[in-house]
């Protein structure tokens, strides 16, 4: 059975659904009970992109019912997807003045349909300050994606959201004081920098690190030492953490932590790792990189022959009894295609032998492209 069958079947299928809740729909009306299944075709058109219909018949819904939250959040994702922006804004002002109830449930779709979670943050930011509170609650959520969406919602509210940002780093929650010292750091304003000074002795790795990468961002680089010593913990949020902080932010890293940490049981840690030993360019990074580009995982391998281009001169004879050797088509093409990129002539003779005796066509057009770089 081929893909494209199974596809057209399943959008026959989908197609189906809504055509029989829109029947179920009539009939349910009928005896007064029209509701809920409203709601549920307008769930199934969003989800089929079929927004003008969700739309039209979210906003007969909205008529009769214009208090109802749900029917809102929905109207106003079929806005959003179609980027009406006055009408949109009107719909968040219309679930800024029902209140905490309505900012409860947005989060609640946010938790449980990821799906809608973009159209949420976007309601949340227009309805700006009133969400403050719900949205720092929501940094103290069991799960991942909602804080994250918290963070982009009071990051993107701004300014209005510091004063209770500030508070919140004294909650008893870990992950609130964390995720507002995150936010405080992302907003630049000075003002945090005393609480935040306080939360360095914060118990909680995470909400230290936070801190650390915070005060950073907002000038205080006197704290490398804690954001570093992040890579060694047993928490692997806060080694992804510390690894993305030291790639972006910090100009002189530590080689040796690096390097302890390149074999670091995270693909995310890992490649953030490998991609700060690139920004080093320091040679003893050569070796370990010439396992990483080896590696099956197409992001660390990737990661680790832009590392290895970034370094350059001393990479070059590495690379080269690689690929002399080399049997993996994929690992062959990163190597290949970081010679090029160096651009040393050292490399020529063994690209010209790849290019004449491979025949593997990838690898063969690699080298020219190669040669073609280096000559």
């Amino acid at each position: 059975m081929s893909h494209a069958f199974v596809k057209e079947d399943y959008l026959m299928i989908k197609k189906a659904t809504i055509v029989l809740l829109s029947l179920s729909l009539m009939w349910t009306i009928g005896c007064g009970r029209g509701n809920v299944n409203d709601l549920e075709v307008a769930r199934q058109e969003l989800e089929e992109r079929a927004y003008t219909q969700a739309e039209i018949r979210l906003e007969k819904f909205t008529e009769k019912q214009p208090e109802n939250i749900e029917a809102l959040c929905l109207l106003a994702a079929a806005y959003n997807r179609q980027d009406k922006t006055q009408k949109l804004e009107a719909t968040a002002s219309k679930l800024r003045g029902i209140g905490k109830p309505a900012m409860d449930k947005i989060v609640d779709i946010i938790r449980n349909e990821r799906s809608m979670a973009e159209d949420m943050v976007k309601v949340l930011t227009l309805v700006g300050d009133q969400a403050t509170d719900t949205m720092v609650s929501a940094l103290g959520d069991t799960a991942d994606h909602v804080r994250e969406n918290a963070v982009l919602v009071l990051t993107k509210i701004g300014t209005p959201t510091i004063g209770s940002l500030k508070k919140a780093l004294d909650s008893s929650n870990a992950f609130i004081r964390s995720g507002s010292a995150r936010i405080l750091g992302n907003m630049g304003d000075k003002t945090a920098i005393a609480p935040l000074v306080k939360t360095l002795k914060d118990t909680d790795p995470l909400v230290k690190l936070e801190s650390a990468i915070a005060l950073h961002k907002l000038g205080d680089e006197s704290h490398v030492d804690i954001i570093t010593e992040g890579l060694s913990s047993d928490l692997v949020s806060v080694r992804r953490a510390s690894a993305m902080a030291i790639r972006d932010m910090v100009e002189k890293p530590s080689v040796k932590s690096l390097l302890k940490a390149i074999k670091d049981s995270d693909i995310q840690v890992r490649v953030a790792v490998i991609q700060t030993l690139g920004k080093a360019k320091d040679a003893q990074a050569v070796s370990p990189l010439m396992e990483a580009i080896k590696s099956k995982d197409s992001d660390i391998r990737n990661a680790a022959g832009d590392a290895l281009k970034e370094i350059g001169e001393p990479a070059v004879m590495p690379l080269v009894d690689l690929i002399k050797q080399e049997k993996d088509i994929a690992t062959l093409q990163k190597a290949i295609q970081a010679l090029g990129d160096i651009g040393d002539k050292r490399a020529i003779e063994p690209l010209e032998k790849i290019y004449s005796e491979s025949n593997q066509s990838l690898v063969k057009q690699e080298a020219a492209v190669a040669l073609n770089k280096i000559e």
